[in-house]
């Protein structure tokens, strides 16, 4: 039976394959195709992950951000627990129609998030005896090595668990710290591709698509929105989109923000001060931003701001402040690698992360 791959490098821009040798996902391009495709806005970590395991877009699975204010309890709160979720992943699918999926994720977050109805679930973060004992212990975290014990990890699982559907993700860590020319960078990408053919030499029947939950571009300006409004006088909570427990990867800085207004008669003046404001691209309302870009509309803020593509969110010392830092979460992060083949028909190539789950699954029906 064909085996099914789906593989989210995280944080990889299109360049950071295009600056390095990668041999093993050229040939997938050759045989298959490649595309720069397009990321799901707010383009951060928890919002394109769930995106691509239901294969849809977030106004149906409800993930809007990586961090968010609940309106019902009015608590701010990590949204990484698959209690959030408003339908069901693939791996519930497969599972109901009596096959099997395993996830491997580089962070515990995103284990919590999206696992629902998959059979073998493994993190780097937080090992299971199993993979300890089969590949030897992960490391850390914060590490550019820890990607490679992921792909390692995920050869294992194929191997011996022999899923019908893999789905494995990693950390963008080495890709906040390095640019795609950097030469630490391109034996990254290198030492990843290389991994990637060992695990297509598993099978000779497997189906594969790679892509990216966002790109990454380096921020010299950071503004603090909440103390820009407060300034003007307007009471709100402007939450960093981002926001996460891995500091170290982006300080909590990112190019999206929900405003949360205590007053929604102060929306048009909150709206006119922040795009006044350099370094701020695009403000829209929630119906706006719902409609555009297809957004829960009970799962976002009253306003959604959008960086220029030097500048990032967050709370800081000031309300401006110069930065040297690499990070994601507006449009100028949106595009993405994709590519992939198989041995089934051909079908419409995807050209955004809601389409790649039904790409794969596509394939085979004929």
């Amino acid at each position: 039976m064909t085996k099914k791959i789906i593989i989210c490098l995280d944080g990889c821009s299109p360049e950071y394959i295009d600056k390095s040798e990668t041999p093993n996902m050229d040939t997938i391009a050759r045989e298959g195709f490649r595309t720069t495709g397009q990321a799901i806005i707010p383009s951060v970590t928890n919002v394109n992950n769930t995106t691509i395991v239901t294969a849809s877009y977030p106004e149906t699975h409800g993930i809007t951000s990586n961090y968010f204010l609940d309106r019902s309890t009015g608590k701010e709160v990590y949204m990484e627990s698959s209690e959030f979720l408003l339908t069901e992943t693939i791996f519930r699918r497969i599972a109901e129609n009596g096959g099997t999926s395993a996830l491997l994720t580089a962070k515990e977050k995103l284990k919590t998030l999206i696992q629902d109805g998959a059979q073998f679930v493994d993190t780097a973060e937080e090992p299971s005896a199993w993979l300890l004992d089969r590949i030897g212990a992960p490391p850390n975290i914060y590490s550019i090595e820890v990607n490679h014990w992921l792909f390692r990890a995920a050869r294992a699982v194929l191997a011996e668990k022999s899923p019908d559907l893999l789905y494995v993700t990693t950390t963008d860590y080495a890709n906040h710290i390095l640019a795609p020319e950097s030469d630490e960078s391109q034996w990254n990408m290198n030492q990843l591709d290389h991994l990637l053919g060992d695990i297509l030499n598993v099978s000779s029947d497997i189906e594969i698509i790679v892509t990216a939950d966002h790109g990454m571009n380096p921020k010299n300006r950071a503004l603090d929105l909440n103390q820009i409004l407060k300034d003007a006088g307007i009471s709100a909570s402007a939450i960093p989109i981002i926001k996460d427990r891995y500091v170290v990867h982006h300080q909590n800085l990112g190019g999206a923000a929900y405003i949360y207004l205590d007053e929604l008669s102060t929306k048009d003046e909150a709206s006119t001060i922040l795009r006044e404001e350099q370094g701020v691209e695009t403000v829209l309302s929630s119906t706006e931003a719902a409609k555009i870009y297809h957004l829960h509309s009970h799962r976002i803020g009253n306003l959604l701001v959008l960086a220029d593509v030097n500048t990032v969110f967050g709370a800081l010392p000031n309300p401006k402040e110069t930065v040297n830092i690499r990070s994601h979460g507006s449009l100028h992060e949106r595009e993405i690698p994709i590519l992939g083949y198989g041995t089934g028909p051909e079908t419409v190539i995807p050209t955004s992360n809601h389409e790649v789950a039904s790409w794969i699954f596509r394939r085979n029906a004929g």
